[in-house]
């Protein structure tokens, strides 16, 4: 040792004996002076033996809510024969008389702390100069002993070495009486750090701090609907979602089915995955045309802001419904088919010896018989009329006895014996092409359904039924030709009763004009004639379908610092006010307006195939089945003609405890580099922050990224850059490095980590030893360590050995974790990941990872289900979770 370093060490420690007796006196005069100074300092702070004695005294007189005075001090110090140890009463009298008041005691505190921690630290120096001449202790782990000792200076802990097991009773009595009052108010209970992930967090309690969490999983590892909820097909057909599931168990042919895609346009796309999500609550929202669905509150409608969850939406918002679904099949029946049928579920009745059908017009009459008698020349019609005019056409077979094809055909369609309130349209009309599918509307329509010019010169059309499912049916038959039908359950005065009906109403200038121009209502033609001139003549205005009016947000950001005037001038638009936020816009003033100022994604919105109807209820309706699907890269589809939307673990792990709990979390990536992880990153940002239809990580990289989806971008960008997220990509560091790295980051950021994620374990570099299992070991330990020392989580990643691939049932265990020695001896918690459809394509599960917990410490091992979007590498909860 040199001779300047001995000479440093003769030096008297740092030390304010001073401060130390400003402390005790003011604590002796003053008895609530010990509350401001019990959480800056402790009885070994202070320099004098003596003076530790006193406070430590003080301390216990507090916790016991005795005095600290003079007297009550000098009796417990005697009665514990301390007394003559610290210099007797005469001490005690001594630093009371040293002492005016207790007004700076917390200066002095200070001062007392700041000479302990000195100590402490030309302590620490010189236990570094001690091993800093040991030859014995290679060169990393020298300087990671020493940036150590260091470092432990900088962490004030309240607690070191060995503590009395009543005072960590006293703790765990407070903390179990949290928890406890915490179950009455709904709040997290929780132990550790929660992860966002409901079921993970229930079952682990959250992310324990100092535990070491191995997250296994083989390469590539990475909400709901009611049973009845109707999904239009590819080829024209409608099935519930509940059959679209079971058809797929049992390996039948994916569907097509609708999906909204970015260019806010209806196409046909193939689901990934079937969801059986069991019985949850379900909640019937009902929007102002009358559509209606039934989901669980965690389920997103569109809206013009992004994706809502049904929880965070009121009455009177806005969400996406089609304007037009345009999807007929290529099926042909003869048209007297589709003209009986048609007849007979408007004035037909079914529930007699034979069908029969009243009307009142001789043209409709002509028409049906023409159709029976093309149906079956064993068919006759007779004929009752009535005093109104109307008559009845009785359906019989003209050989007595014979079977009655009609009644047989009606039979097979599973329709024969419905009354009036009952009736629905057989599953082969949704099949037929364009043309027949017409034809069936426009002789329906001939029955109960109208057209009408009235005095001021709107056109009206509708349809009645008493019937509703057929009145929802017959709504979304005139949906693929692009006519808005508002339905309404009113009542109707008929005979002197009051009835009740479901009336399909149709004002909109445009679908008036669709339903003339390819539809039409037969028998019904000066009608159609007189709503055709009306409409000409008549300027188009509408105030139903219009683009909500946070759409101005939008306009404003786009248009820059032009003034409206200006740029309402630009439109070509007449008006000196053009309701600026105030009023939402018709399609044709946002195209306008969006021309005007080049936009193209303000262009798309106004020429979408989107209407934007208004929540007019939202009811708890019970417990019911419940399923899903997963939509590859749109991740929404289309169920009762209304938008909804479908639902590396370690990665969003990191991403999910940043953002609940704005901790820095420190995430050491040794396969990827920093750029691949942001650009992963930023992908599953873009879904939780923006429109929630995400962009995928390749996307960004290659930048195909549309016009419109800048917005989403910078949003995402903007999230982002606001987690307190840390990333190292130096490849191989040893754990060394790698804590030495980690201890400034929670020094720099005031003594508190998040979270420490390492991907991965094996990427490692360990001593060089030849035993690599032994290496991992050493590592392993070194982790645990470091989540005690630094009090923080820590997540390894780790890979799957290969022999998970010889079993047949695939789901990961224990032993599968690859040079494994004692990984899951070390470690707390041993999360597996495991995806059926990496191995079963045809799987039910697909789009589903399972969170298999093989190893957890201090509570269950279990599975958990979650959500995984390959696209975006992402994972969220099942709609099950907070149903």
């Amino acid at each position: 040792m040199s001779k300047e370093f001995e000479s440093i060490s003769d030096r008297l420690p740092p030390q304010n004996i001073e401060a130390e007796e400003a402390v005790l006196g003011g604590i002796l005069i003053d008895p609530e002076a010990v509350s401001r100074v019990l959480d800056t300092l402790r009885p070994e702070m202070f320099y004098v033996a003596a003076h530790q004695e006193i406070f430590r005294a003080c301390l216990m007189l507090h916790n016991q809510s005795n005095p600290t005075d003079m007297m009550s001090l000098t009796t417990w110090l005697s009665d514990r024969d301390l007394l003559e140890k610290i210099g007797g009463q005469s001490k005690i009298a001594q630093l009371c008389d040293r002492t005016v008041s207790a007004v700076n005691i917390d200066f002095y505190a200070q001062l007392v702390a700041d000479k302990y921690a000195r100590r402490k630290l030309a302590e620490a120096a010189r236990g570094v100069v001690d091993i800093s001449y040991s030859n014995e202790i290679e060169l990393a782990q020298l300087l990671d002993q020493s940036e150590q000792k260091i470092f432990a200076v900088t962490q004030s802990r309240a607690q070191q070495g060995l503590v009395p097991a009543a005072d960590i009773l006293t703790k765990t009595f407070y903390e179990l009486e949290n928890r406890f009052n915490s179950l009455g108010t709904g709040n997290s209970t929780a132990t550790g750090l929660i992860t966002g992930f409901y079921d993970f967090d229930a079952m682990t309690n959250g992310l324990q701090r100092s535990d070491l969490i191995i997250l296994a999983g083989r390469p590539s590892m990475g909400k709901c609907l009611a049973f009845d909820s109707e999904l239009v097909l590819a080829d024209g057909s409608i099935s519930t979602i509940e059959t679209i599931y079971q058809r797929y168990a049992q390996n039948q042919t994916k569907p097509n089915l609708l999906t909204l895609r970015e260019n806010w346009r209806f196409d046909l796309t193939e689901p990934s995955a079937f969801i059986d999500d069991g019985i949850k609550p379900v909640f019937r929202i009902t929007t102002a045309l009358g559509r209606q669905i039934e989901t669980t509150l965690t389920h997103p409608f569109l809206t013009i802001t992004g994706w809502q969850q049904l929880a965070k939406l009121c009455v009177g918002d806005k969400v996406a419904l089609p304007r037009k679904i345009a999807v007929f099949g290529k099926e042909v029946r003869p048209a007297c088919e589709i003209k009986l049928l048609a007849y007979l579920l408007g004035d037909g009745c079914l529930t007699e010896t034979s069908p029969r059908f009243t009307n009142i017009n001789p043209k409709i009459q002509d028409d049906f018989i023409l159709a029976v008698e093309q149906f079956s020349p064993s068919l006759k019609v007779t004929i009752d009329t009535h005093g109104d005019r109307a008559a009845t056409l009785h359906t019989t077979a003209k050989k007595r006895g014979s079977v009655n094809p009609l009644i047989t055909w009606l039979r097979d369609l599973e329709i024969w014996g419905k009354n009036a309130h009952f009736k629905t349209i057989p599953d082969f009309i949704f099949r037929l092409e364009k043309s027949l599918v017409s034809l069936f509307l426009n002789r329906l329509l001939a029955t109960d359904g109208w057209m009408s010019v009235l005095s001021s010169g709107q056109v009206q059309a509708g349809y009645a039924t008493v019937s509703e499912k057929l009145a929802r049916q017959v709504q979304h038959l005139l949906l693929r030709f692009g006519i808005i039908a508002k339905l309404k359950h009113k009542s109707v005065k008929y005979k002197q009763e009051i009835r009740y009906c479901w009336q399909l109403d149709i004002t909109d200038a445009l679908s008036l004009q669709t339903l003339i121009d390819e539809i039409g209502i037969f028998g019904k033609e000066d009608a159609i004639s007189k709503a055709k001139s009306a409409l000409c003549a008549k300027r188009y205005q509408t105030n139903t379908d219009l683009i909500p009016v946070e759409v101005w947000h939008d306009l404003t950001i786009a248009k820059g610092d032009q003034s409206w005037q200006k740029l309402s001038l630009a439109a070509g638009i007449n008006s000196s006010n053009i309701h600026v936020g105030k009023r939402a816009p018709t399609r044709e003033r946002l195209l306008k307006l969006a021309t005007a100022i080049d936009c193209l994604s303000l262009q798309k919105l106004a020429t979408s195939d989107i209407y934007w109807d208004k929540i007019t209820a939202i009811v708890f309706v019970g417990e019911k089945q419940v399923y899903d699907l997963t939509i590859p890269e749109t991740h929404n589809f289309v169920a009762n003609d209304i938008c909804v939307h479908n639902t590396a673990f370690g990665l969003e792990l990191a991403r999910k405890m940043a953002e609940i709990h704005r901790l820095p979390v420190a995430i050491f990536s040794l396969e990827m580099s920093k750029e691949q992880l942001v650009y992963r990153l930023l992908a599953s940002q873009s879904k939780v922050r923006s429109s929630d239809m995400g962009i995928d990580s390749n996307r960004l990289r290659t930048g195909q990224i549309s016009e419109n989806e800048w917005g989403t971008v910078a949003m995402a960008i903007s999230g982002l850059s606001e987690l307190p997220l840390f990333i190292d990509d130096t490849p191989n560091p040893p754990i060394t490095e790698l804590r030495s790295k980690a201890r400034r980051l929670q020094s720099e950021k005031g003594g508190v980590l998040g979270l420490i994620l390492i991907d991965y374990l094996q990427l490692m570099e360990g001593s060089g030893s030849d035993n690599r299992v032994q290496e991992i070991s050493r590592i392993t330990r070194s982790l645990k360590a470091l989540a005690r020392e630094l009090n923080v989580p820590v997540i390894a990643l780790s890979q799957l050995s290969r022999g998970v691939e010889a079993r047949t049932n695939k789901r990961p265990m224990l032993s599968d974790l690859r040079e494994s020695g004692s990984i899951e001896q070390d470690a707390d918690l041993v999360i597996n990941l495991y995806r059926d459809e990496y191995y079963n394509p045809d799987t039910p599960d697909r789009g589903v990872a399972e969170i298999i917990i093989a190893k957890h410490r201090n509570g269950p091992v279990g599975t958990v289900k979650l959500l995984f979007e390959p696209r975006l590498t992402k994972f969220e909860n099942m709609a099950s979770s907070r149903s």
